[in-house]
């Protein structure tokens, strides 16, 4: 399924997995003339802080605060003013309550709010944990809808939901998707894992990938590799039009 008009070297985002500014901007500045996205999550960001975010931007890429905001409607609407302030282009928040990510969606100025639907690292064992009825498949589309429903320009979510959620919501919506793994890389700490061809097939917009480049021996020849992967799927599939 072909996903909008994105460039190519934005549609892997490139998740900075370190803890310190130092080894976030040697990535950025390896990989920039690749790849034109990067996320910063919690370690990152509370080792650095905004300073390091508005470096990034200042370099001319796009950043995706992946902090994933879940409190009360009033902090994390003014937690998003503060993302919005400087310019980050998506960021996260659990789409778990329909006020809080209303709140987040209100505050957000240009930012895309992303609601997050279920963890790829989350699998059978954790949803029994949750006492909840249905499947895991059942969460993400209740999910999904409190966060379209709210106005949020997307999802995070697993590539093997993807394609159930352009089924049900159609095409008017961003879908970023981790657990990224191309083939014969291990899984790691992921449950719900699809190849970038597979990710993209069902759905996804956005791939989100980090340790299978920032592992490999080069992660410069591994980034140009994926996107090569990427382009040969979007190829494949604008061809079939």
């Amino acid at each position: 399924m072909i996903a909008k008009n994105i460039p190519l070297r934005e549609r892997v985002i490139f998740a900075l997995d370190v803890d310190n500014a130092a080894d976030a901007l040697r990535f950025v500045d390896l990989l920039g003339g690749t790849i034109g996205y990067y996320k910063v999550g919690l370690q990152l960001f509370l080792a650095e802080g905004f300073t390091l975010v508005d470096r990034i931007i200042e370099r001319g890429h796009k950043l995706m605060l992946d902090l994933k905001f879940l409190d009360i409607p009033h902090t994390t609407g003014m937690a998003m003013r503060e993302a919005a302030k400087h310019g980050v282009h998506m960021a996260t928040v659990h789409a778990h309550v329909g006020n809080v990510t209303l709140a987040a969606v209100a505050e957000a100025g240009e930012t895309k709010v992303l609601g997050v639907t279920v963890l790829t690292s989350f699998g059978a064992a954790e949803f029994a944990e949750l006492g909840c009825p249905g499947s895991i498949d059942d969460l993400v589309r209740t999910r999904a809808n409190i966060a379209l429903t709210a106005g949020c320009a997307g999802v995070v979510a697993s590539g093997r939901e993807a394609a159930l959620l352009r089924h049900a919501y159609g095409r008017d919506f961003l879908i970023v998707t981790p657990g990224i793994r191309p083939v014969a890389q291990a899984a790691n700490d992921q449950r719900r894992i699809m190849t970038p061809a597979e990710a993209l097939a069902a759905g996804a917009d956005h791939l989100v990938v980090g340790r299978p480049i920032s592992r490999a021996a080069d992660p410069l020849t591994a980034a140009q590799g994926l996107l090569q992967e990427v382009a040969e799927v979007l190829e494949e599939e604008y061809t079939e039009l």
